[in-house]
């Protein structure tokens, strides 16, 4: 591993000392048992000037949240600081060195001096309390003499500050009633409310679609530059680096292997690990650049579907399809007796019809709350259709008896966008992946179990010996191919993939991508792909299907995205991806 060296931080031009609000000298993180000579996080330095938005970079693991939590006292039980100094210079001019103050003297610069912005925004609200109420705690806190009628005013003007028309209904909700995007614009304007001088938001578009993450994005910029607060962004995408940040910081396995400003790096990287974690961007466009793309199958070049037209048009016979859909749709009772709210219909799904041909990928797309996840689950049966039909291999999947529908459940698999949460955590990974072989009668006799454990391990590249593991002591890539182990196992036709890579790292989810294509090679799979990424979409899939409001509005082939004729909202997703821009390449 490349590491920086004290002639490459000169080279990087440096906020002057007068300027710096932050100044992180040498800092070493470590956990009980970590060697005295390696903790987890070691000599990491890094400047931010008034102003300045400066980009964390890096893998899981690298050491970037903990840096992050480190700045306030929030490193999780069982780490600590081992050295290095965190100076920090408050809006009053006071310079302090954070890593030696008390929790109590730490708490005076939190929120007014430093605040956070977490990647998890309904972990960071009390799902017990109104947005209201939690707004309000925040301004008796920092602005204890404003009037209760006062706070609630300044409250909703962050909330239109943040992008909400409607504030008092937001004031008036609870976390669990608003979307992912609304919360987190929720969360940016708790932050924004105590004016902090550094804002410090830790993957805050993680998870997000691309129109949510671009609205996110442009709004923590403009709460930044409207309280004047300098911004520390953690974060994994260099989509986002591109679009934020003034400078970056890379970080591997707890150091710093690369530092410069935003086009230095993205442009001309000098350490192969950067080199690596640009080229596992997902980029618009960049399929298109790839000799052959149209005829490769293994870079999901639609040759599945070129075929299958093919074999279909040789033998005179219609092709049938692995799934059809046939005005499906799917409406939900909101509100009600004891809710506080009228009883109303909520329709998710509205009248979709679409086919997934066998041997293809087909990508599902939309902004969030299109309903694309519920038509997910109306798929394989996991939530029952309100009209419509669901007919898989030829059969009726919706309304059959449960005999026929546990038939069908072997050859219909998902793999969700939590791998973590997707596993039971006091189970082992074999017996998670042998409890479905059992259940479904798929091996002959318990015998054979361990033997199909370790060869659904080996598909996904991961060693026999993981069977003996608990999810705690896997990462996030690790846990993402136990849940495909899982799933392929079973041997399915059919695979849905509900946004599986949206909380990996770059790197980690072009490793996860480049398995998924590889195994539609070796086993002749048919997939659902459901992201938020429109590169990554584009990249996997052979046809695209884009999701607004509940409605199928564009189905295509995935070489015909960029025409002009497209539905408007695909219009929208391509101007609002944050990877249309120009395509990075290093050598």
């Amino acid at each position: 591993m490349s590491t920086l060296h004290d002639t490459d931080v000169l080279a990087v031009p440096g906020p002057k000392p007068s300027d710096r609000i932050l100044s992180v000298t040498d800092l070493r993180i470590a956990f009980r048992g970590d060697p005295h000579d390696e903790p987890t996080v070691r000599d990491v330095s890094f400047d931010i000037a008034s102003g300045q938005v400066l980009a964390l970079v890096g893998e899981s693991g690298s050491g970037k949240s903990l840096t992050a939590a480190a700045l306030l006292g929030l490193l999780p039980p069982g780490a600590y600081l081992a050295g290095g100094s965190i100076r920090f210079r408050s809006g009053s001019g006071e310079a302090v060195d954070l890593a030696g103050l008390s929790e109590k003297r730490l708490n005076t610069f939190r929120g007014s001096g430093i605040g956070m912005v977490f990647q998890n925004p309904l972990s960071s609200l009390d799902p017990s309390f109104r947005v209201g109420s939690q707004l309000d705690e925040v301004l008796v806190r920092h602005r204890p003499r404003t009037r209760r009628a006062e706070r609630r005013e300044l409250a909703a003007q962050w909330l239109r500050r943040v992008g909400f028309d409607d504030p008092e209904r937001v004031l008036n909700s609870y976390p669990h009633e608003l979307s992912g995007g609304m919360r987190q614009r929720v969360v940016l304007a708790l932050a924004g409310l105590a004016e902090p001088t550094l804002l410090v938001a830790d993957e805050p578009t993680t998870a997000l679609d691309t129109i949510v993450q671009r609205q996110v994005l442009d709004l923590l910029r403009d709460v930044a530059s409207s309280t004047g607060a300098s911004l520390l962004l953690i974060t994994h995408d260099f989509d986002v680096v591109e679009h934020l940040a003034d400078s970056v910081v890379v970080l591997r396995n707890g150091a710093v292997v690369e530092a410069g400003t935003r086009d230095e790096i993205l442009s001309s990287p000098r350490d192969p690990y950067t080199k690596q974690l640009l080229a596992a961007v997902p980029r618009l466009g960049r399929r298109r650049t790839l000799p052959h793309w149209r005829g490769a199958r293994s870079l999901a070049g639609g040759a599945v579907t070129q075929a299958v037209t093919e074999t279909a048009a040789e033998t005179s016979d219609p092709v049938t399809p692995v799934l059809k859909l046939e005005n499906v749709t799917r409406s939900f009772t909101v509100g009600g007796w004891g809710t506080g709210t009228r009883r109303s219909e909520f329709v998710a799904v509205d009248d979709v019809s679409l086919e997934v041909r066998p041997g293809e990928i087909y990508g599902l797309i939309g902004a969030s709350g299109s309903g694309k996840s519920t038509l997910a689950r109306l798929m394989g049966g996991l939530l029952d259709v309100t009209s419509g039909s669901v007919h898989f291999q030829g059969e009726p999947l919706s309304g059959t008896d449960r005999d026929t529908f546990r038939a069908a459940r072997p050859r219909l698999q998902y793999v969700f966008q939590d791998p973590v949460g997707s596993l039971n955590p006091a189970v082992r990974v074999g017996e998670q992946i042998a409890r479905p072989l059992r259940r479904f009668g798929t091996v002959p006799d318990n015998s054979g179990v361990s033997d199909a454990v370790a060869e659904a391990l080996e598909l996904v590249g991961l060693p026999a010996a993981f069977a003996d593991r608990y999810p705690h002591a896997l990462s996030g890539g690790q846990a993402q191919r136990v849940c495909l182990a899982r799933a392929l196992a079973l041997s399915p036709d059919l695979l849905i993939l509900d946004e599986p890579t949206s909380a990996l790292d770059v790197s980690t989810q072009a490793g996860v991508v480049d398995l998924v294509l590889d195994l539609r090679e070796r086993l002749d799979l048919t997939c659902v792909f459901i992201g938020h990424g429109l590169g990554l979409v584009e990249w996997m899939c052979d046809r695209i299907g884009v999701m607004s409001r509940g409605r199928l509005v564009d189905t295509f082939p995935t070489e015909d995205l960029y025409d002009t004729d497209r539905a408007p909202e695909v219009h929208d997703l391509l101007r609002a991806d944050l990877g249309s821009g120009k395509v990075l390449h290093t050598s």
